[in-house]
C-alpha cells in the first residue's frame, strides 16, 4: 500500500494516545468541535496532495474548500449529503475508468469525506470527518496564506508551491507529513 511520504504508527502522532490494537483504528475526539471559519478569507479551491496517498484501492485526489456561500449554508444548518465546504475526495482505483464532462478520464467510483467538524482561519486548518470505505479522517495543519495569495494571482507555470501542510490520520494510516498544492479549478 502506497501512502504519503511518512507513515509511521510508532512516531509521535497528533494525539498522545498509544496506537490501537492490530485491526482497530483509534482517532482522538476532535479538539475543534463544530464548524467555523474566518469570514472574508478566500480559501476556495482544490488542494492536491504533493505525494500519492492510498488507502487500499482508494487514492486521495484532492481536498476541496468552498466559497463564502457554501460556508454560510453549511454553518447555518443547510447541509447536503454529497457536498460540504471542506471535504476530501477519493477515487476507487478498482472501479471502471470513464470519460468525464471535461473529456478527461476518471474512475467512476468516487468517495467524499464530509466533515464532522472543521476550523479554518488565519492559516489554521483542522478537519475531522468519516466515510464508508475510508474510515475516520483527522487532519491538523497550517495554510500558507502568502503562498496561497501568490498562487491565486499567478499564471499557471512552474512547480506549484506547497500551500497546506498537515499531519493526522486517514483511515488506518497515521500521517506525519502530508502537503498539498493549490488549483483554482476550471
Amino acid at each position: 500500500m502506497a501512502a504519503c511520504s511518512e507513515t509511521d504508527p510508532e512516531a509521535a502522532s497528533l494525539n498522545a494516545t498509544p496506537p490501537a490494537p492490530e485491526g482497530q483504528v483509534e482517532v482522538a475526539a476532535p479538539t475543534h468541535p463544530g464548524f467555523s471559519h474566518v469570514a472574508g478569507e478566500d480559501l476556495f479551491g482544490y488542494y492536491i496532495p504533493s505525494q500519492e496517498v492510498r488507502i487500499g484501492e482508494l487514492r486521495l485526489d484532492h481536498l476541496h474548500i468552498g466559497g463564502a456561500a457554501e460556508f454560510a449554508a453549511w454553518e447555518g444548518g443547510d447541509r447536503m449529503e454529497t457536498y460540504a465546504p471542506v471535504m476530501l475526495e477519493f477515487s476507487d482505483l478498482s472501479s471502471p475508468v470513464e470519460t468525464n464532462e471535461l473529456g478527461g478520464e476518471a474512475h467512476s467510483v468516487r468517495i467524499r469525506v464530509l466533515p464532522t467538524s472543521y476550523k479554518l482561519g488565519n492559516g489554521e486548518f483542522r478537519f475531522a470527518g468519516e466515510a464508508p470505505g475510508v474510515g475516520q479522517v483527522r487532519l491538523d495543519g497550517q495554510l500558507d496564506l502568502e503562498a496561497l495569495r501568490s498562487a491565486q494571482g499567478s499564471a499557471v507555470g512552474g512547480e506549484p508551491p506547497v500551500i497546506l501542510r498537515t499531519a493526522g490520520q486517514i483511515g488506518p494510516e497515521r500521517l506525519r507529513t502530508l502537503s498539498f498544492t493549490w488549483f483554482g479549478g476550471d
